[in-house]
């Protein structure tokens, strides 16, 4: 009995980390991939690594925004097979801003390893998006200086808001950057940790907003600075 507790427990911890897609994807009308844009004809659901549900409705419209033209001399093009699920799943998070954009990203990540794309290809991917991908906070109000203050918000209603950029790739050399941590990948994926790019990002923009800050502000007196 204590022999199949302790399997039952290794079994329920290979579950937890265990990401995958539900289901095959399925885009309308046919040949929209030529034009770059599509339907989603049924749901898709991925659940991560921490078992958490992320689902894109039936109709959704898609474009395979997570691989922009950039990205193309590295990986290919935004509608193959191994990285469209994972971009349909990124970019509709993305576009709602309803969970912290560094876990949105790291299941772009988690999508693409689901999907057979190699580590080192899916780190690259990981990184440039954690570059310069779409980032945003939730604004929650603090203390407020009175309605007189000329630095007050648009926090009027008391409730929270969300604050976001969208995507900046233009703002560095991205190919020339891609490049160097491309061979890096290359020679040996295990030369990266997720943790590690994660740090490289953020040491290329050292004073950003998004980096510097976690996934709530709380605003005082009316201060948003950005």
């Amino acid at each position: 009995m204590f022999r199949f507790l302790i399997l039952l427990g290794c079994l329920c911890s290979s579950v937890a980390v265990f990401a995958q897609f539900e289901g095959e994807l399925a885009l309308e009308p046919p040949g929209c991939q030529a034009q770059g844009k599509c339907t989603l004809k049924d749901k898709l659901r991925f659940t991560d690594a921490q078992g958490v549900v992320w689902e894109a409705r039936a109709g959704l419209p898609t474009d395979g925004a997570s691989i922009p033209g950039f990205f193309q001399p590295f990986v290919g093009q935004p509608f193959e097979q191994q990285f469209i699920k994972a971009a349909v799943i990124h970019d509709h998070y993305c576009d709602r801003h309803v969970r912290p954009w560094r876990v949105t990203h790291k299941v772009f990540y988690e999508g693409l390893v689901n999907q057979g794309v190699p580590e080192g290809k899916a780190k690259l991917m990981y990184y440039a998006v954690y570059l310069g991908g779409p980032k945003w906070v939730e604004l929650v109000p603090g203390n407020q200086c009175g309605g007189n203050c000329i630095n007050n918000i648009t926090l009027k209603s008391g409730k929270p808001r969300i604050n976001f950029r969208v995507a900046d790739y233009g703002l560095f050399n991205m190919t020339e950057e891609l490049r160097g941590v491309e061979a890096l990948l290359a020679a040996n994926p295990a030369a990266l940790s997720i943790e590690q790019l994660e740090a490289m990002a953020r040491a290329k923009r050292p004073n950003d907003y998004y980096f510097r800050n976690g996934d709530r502000v709380v605003i005082n007196d009316g201060m948003l600075t950005e």
